[in-house]
């Protein structure tokens, strides 16, 4: 059954239960209350899952390190050298399984592997999450300054 039609139903037989309470139609309110709150958690539950958004789940878990499997190119402006020609060559070599992978790129230069070297402390990996990393977005945000 469609999420939105199992949350509405609910709605309407807490809603209704509820009018027959109030009205007093010899019900046990102790037993209607608890049936309600069942179905209000049952309501918290299909509209978290409706509104359940993986990038902001995301966001937050890997402190002020950078998720190499996750972050778009602008994110590496924070690190003199890294932007923009370095973080592409790491955008497309991703996923990595640790950090360390980040130096077994192919092609770098000993000048790029020095500097990702000496920025292995500010990465971090986690599971690629492929609202982060579909499309072209993940090269190219579109955010021009």
């Amino acid at each position: 059954m469609n999420p939105f039609l199992k949350f509405l139903q609910t709605l309407l037989i807490g809603l209704g239960l509820t009018l027959l309470c109030w009205l007093g139609l010899g019900f046990n309110r102790p037993a209607i209350a608890q049936f309600i709150n069942s179905q209000t958690r049952t309501v918290s539950d299909i509209s978290a899952q409706l509104l359940r958004n993986p990038v902001d789940e995301r966001l937050g878990k890997v402190s002020a390190k950078l998720d190499l499997n996750n972050s778009n190119v602008l994110a590496f402006r924070q690190y003199p050298g890294l932007y923009p020609t370095l973080a592409r060559k790491i955008i497309r070599n991703a996923p990595f399984d640790t950090v360390e992978d980040v130096l077994n790129i192919p092609g770098l230069s000993d000048r790029e592997i020095d500097l990702l070297k000496a920025n292995l402390d500010n990465f971090v990996v986690t599971p690629a999450e492929p609202a982060l990393t579909e499309g072209g977005d993940h090269i190219n945000p579109g955010i021009y300054k």
